[in-house]
């Protein structure tokens, strides 16, 4: 056999894996790359959900203007009162994305329970004066696992091993991919999407082989345990050792009372030089009690934060309130494998670069979404001109399937994207569990895409379900001036950036999907007319007589 039929075989078997193995992942993979790209701007859209807490300011040093040792007071009575035999206390120190003290704890069943405090008198506040909301973090949760917890990450981790085969054997099967990346041709069909897909590709293939590697290295613990399993018994112990932290200690069960935090609390700050976010206690109320502080990450405008940077944190014992270990801002421990860790969970989260790495980072996640996009509809184009007949006489069954997903995975997960923010300003305040209410909106609206796909013919279904994210894109900014009386105009007007940013964004997608639709919609019907039977000449004559 010559070296060049070896080639060809090679590059034949590559396209069949690209092909296949692609469009079983892109749909879970075009989910991750949305949900993820607008996780990019995930406190944006929380200040954009929550419009009781002020509006982004420039992040200042110690000087603030918050009470930190009332705010930290504040919590520790609330759950010395109310939760003194939990096995975990976390306070949150108020902050410029929200004023109160969040305070954390671990109930009878081990589950974390939490609760906002006003910040001067220490009273819950109530659901009913606040829209509480999921916010932007429930994108940051659909990205790396689905709001299915640990499930969910094996999922999205098998999907993203799926996507770097994809991606290798892309570049295989497509030898002319980066000459090709310069060529588009419209209007030819098939060839037309094959331009748009290659170009597509090429352009966020670094950025995609990046974020891939990068998403898998931050959950090594995860996926490769065995290793730790085998050397220590816990999670914890395990870090104690290799960040040189002090040993988590057991249980002693004599009782004894947590030390003064606010106390704590100057003291780290005046170690670590700025303020605190957050203070975690482990076993509260027993002898074996131990303080961790956690500083703030600081991100001024003009200032770049470095990969490897931190926030810093202070170790106490929890009863004396001797400190056990300090590690400055931006200290990294654990060796050169731990650092290499630390770096590639902060390039892969953006950590870095200020706004304009974020911007980068959503328009290449946008890019690597297309990539999906237009393969999945690449492979029914091609298949609508010319079946090859994969599955035999279910061949029609199947493309019908893979048509039905192609939709509600694209345009319908763009649709239940939209719908998350219109169940946020239409979601009664004060209901239970509101947030989850939100969640769930998204879910539904995402299902009902996949129905409506299934009972529309495909070419229609796309329209309008394209021409439905257009209408809520667009009428977003008249739906919050409704609800709460604010929208990008007046948004702009005060300064308030971010809130500005999230209606123009959403409005410039509706305007893109109403341009797609259009495109479709004219598609369509000239497809129609050519299928219309003309009258011939004599029939027309005879009409006329």
């Amino acid at each position: 056999m010559s070296q060049a039929v070896k080639k060809e075989g090679l590059r034949q078997s590559m396209a069949w894996l690209h092909t296949w193995g692609g469009l079983w992942a892109c749909w879970i993979l075009f989910v991750v790359f949305i949900t993820g790209s607008l996780g990019v701007f995930d406190e944006a859209i929380t200040r954009w959900m929550k419009p009781q807490i002020p509006q982004a300011g420039e992040v200042r040093g110690m000087d603030d203007g918050v009470d930190r040792p009332l705010a930290v007071r504040v919590g520790q009575a609330y759950l010395r009162e109310h939760v003194p035999s939990s096995h975990f206390w976390g306070i949150g120190l108020p902050s410029d994305t929200d004023p109160a003290v969040r305070v954390f704890w671990q109930d009878e069943k081990e589950q974390f329970q939490n609760l906002r405090l006003d910040a001067t008198s220490g009273e819950p506040i109530k659901a009913s004066t606040e829209r509480e909301s999921e916010g932007g973090h429930h994108f940051v949760h659909m990205h790396f696992e689905f709001h299915a917890g640990t499930a969910g990450i094996w999922l999205v981790g098998f999907f993203t091993m799926a996507m770097l085969v994809g991606l290798v054997s892309g570049v295989i099967t497509h030898k002319r991919i980066f000459k090709d990346f310069f060529t588009f041709r419209p209007g030819k069909q098939q060839r037309s999407w094959l331009d748009a897909h290659n170009a597509v590709s090429v352009l966020s293939l670094p950025f995609q082989l990046m974020i891939a590697y990068t998403g898998l290295a931050t959950f090594y613990m995860l996926y490769m345990p065995a290793g730790i399993e085998t050397h220590y018994s816990t999670d914890d112990a395990y870090f104690a050792d290799l960040l040189t932290q002090p040993t988590p200690r057991e249980e002693t069960g004599i009782k004894a009372e947590v030390t003064a935090l606010d106390q704590i609390l100057i003291s780290s700050e005046k170690q670590l030089q700025r303020p605190l976010s957050f203070i975690s206690v482990e076993h509260p109320g027993d002898s074996s009690a131990s303080i961790v502080t956690f500083g703030r990450f600081i991100e001024k405008t003009g200032e770049y934060r470095l990969l490897g940077d931190g926030g810093g944190q202070v170790f106490f014992d929890g009863v004396s309130g001797e400190q056990q270990d300090f590690q400055a801002p931006g200290e990294l421990r654990g060796g050169a494998a731990q650092d290499v860790q630390s770096v590639m969970r902060n390039l892969h989260f953006a950590a870095f670069g200020g706004l304009t790495a974020r911007w980068l980072y959503f328009i290449c996640g946008l890019a690597g979404a297309a990539m999906m996009a237009t393969g999945a509809i690449l492979f029914m184009v091609k298949r609508r001109q010319r079946s090859l007949n994969e599955f035999g006489a279910r061949t029609p069954q199947v493309y019908r399937i893979i048509e039905v997903l192609n939709i509600g995975s694209i345009s319908g997960i763009s649709l239940a994207c939209i719908a998350f923010f219109w169940g946020n300003r239409l979601i009664p305040l004060g209901i239970t569990d509101r947030p989850e209410w939100e969640v769930i909106s998204f879910f539904v609206a995402w299902l009902l895409t996949y129905v409506h796909a299934a009972i529309r013919p495909a070419t229609k279904a796309w329209i309008e379900q394209l021409l439905a994210v257009a209408a809520l894109c667009l009428a977003l900014p008249l739906l919050n001036w409704l609800v709460v009386g604010d929208q990008f105009v007046s948004y702009l007007q005060r300064g308030d950036g971010e809130r500005a940013a999230v209606e123009l964004t959403a409005m410039s997608i509706g305007l893109l999907s109403l341009w797609t639709a259009r495109k479709l919609w004219l598609k369509n019907r000239q497809k129609v007319e050519r299928k219309t039977p003309q009258p011939s000449l004599n029939t027309a004559k005879v009409e006329v007589a």
